[in-house]
């Protein structure tokens, strides 16, 4: 049979750094890049951004040149650049000038992260990318999710956006930065969008691409290849969930300011969970996995935490919890070996 493979990048700000030390661990064990082993990469907010990184050509003219930015790379920029994105707050005139401030704009303005995704963007397009995409959004405008996909792009020039535009798209996460205006290249005004953060609707853009490969197919897999002769796979990782509880006291007691901040990350845990059942029930085992961690410290799952404690709180996390565990390392070795992409005997489990 043949296999078609698709990797699956959570939302989560900053807290990408734990997708890309699970990203770092994979290539050492295929000895090739991401974009080599996957057949779709979807991502949602930074799980966008790392995808469309990860598949920016060196050059475009040219794509057996390869990827423009190893792991490596990207993993500075969010270690090196985070501040530029979601600077520290300056000093306001006490506490409740903030939480007030707050209520009234976006925590950050967009100058940070327009420089930083330009930077890494350039003037890539949808369809330079060197494998298949599909980014997450979602349209104010029109109130209708939005999926950039390079399936799109490569039959309808006017979907072969920038992917700097795609970038903005994806990671204007409400409350944090503000919703960006995209206009499709026909300057239609019709076409207009303005687009939010994908994880308002789709954090854990797994079951989102595997619908549009089965919805799709025929646009996926070579000529002689048919949905009944291939094995889908789907490895889906995450950036972390705090594991803390709110208290029955705190939710029968509590007003707007104490949900404000804590809203999102009680519906972003639902959506994530939700989305992970139903891959575990559809999906045959071994064939889908999920790797995330429990971030046990309400400090550090903060999205817009750009500090290095933060950032090594974090990594460190994921490489107790996923890369030195037996259980988990054992789990993506049967996937690995069963998509093809590594040999039986092929990974060694130092947990």
């Amino acid at each position: 049979m043949s296999k078609f493979r698709i990797l699956s990048i959570d939302g989560g700000g900053l807290r990408g750094v734990v997708p890309l030390t699970i990203l770092k661990t994979i290539e050492q064990l295929t000895g090739k890049p991401i974009w080599k082993s996957f057949d779709l990469i979807a991502g949602t907010s930074t799980g966008g951004l790392i995808a469309t990184a990860l598949t920016i050509p060196k050059n475009p003219e040219n794509k057996e040149a390869g990827e423009k930015y190893l792991l490596d790379n990207i993993l500075q920029v969010y270690l090196e650049r985070g501040k530029e994105i979601f600077p520290p707050r300056e000093a306001l005139v006490g506490e409740v000038f903030e939480i007030t401030d707050d209520l009234f704009h976006p925590k950050f303005n967009e100058a940070g992260i327009e420089k930083v995704v330009g930077d890494v963007c350039g003037s890539s397009r949808m369809n330079d990318c060197l494998t298949h995409l599909m980014i997450t959004s979602y349209d104010l405008s029109n109130n209708v999710p939005l999926f950039f996909k390079t399936r799109s792009s490569l039959s309808n020039p006017e979907q072969n956006i920038l992917m700097y535009d795609v970038c903005r798209a994806t990671s204007a996460g409400p409350t944090y930065l503000p919703a960006y205006e995209l206009n499709y290249p026909n300057g239609n005004e019709n076409a207009k969008r303005l687009c939010v953060d994908g994880g308002i609707f789709i954090n854990n853009p797994s079951m989102g691409a595997y619908s549009e490969f089965l919805k799709n197919h025929k646009e996926y897999l070579l000529p002689g290849e048919s949905l009944a002769s291939t094995e889908v796979f789907v490895l889906s990782i995450g950036t972390g969930t705090y594991s803390g509880q709110i208290t029955s006291r705190q939710a029968k007691s509590k007003g707007e300011i104490f949900w404000a901040s804590r809203i999102s990350d009680v519906m972003m845990r639902g959506v994530n969970k939700t989305t992970h059942y139903e891959m575990n029930e559809i999906m045959e085992a071994g064939n889908y996995v999920r790797l995330t961690i429990d971030i046990h410290e309400e400090k550090y799952a903060e999205m817009s935490r750009a500090d290095k404690e933060a950032s090594e709180y974090l990594i460190q996390q994921t490489q107790k919890q996923v890369l030195n565990n037996s259980e988990k390392m054992k789990e993506l070795s049967v996937f690995l070996t069963k998509a093809g992409l590594v040999q039986e005997s092929g990974i060694s489990l130092n947990a």
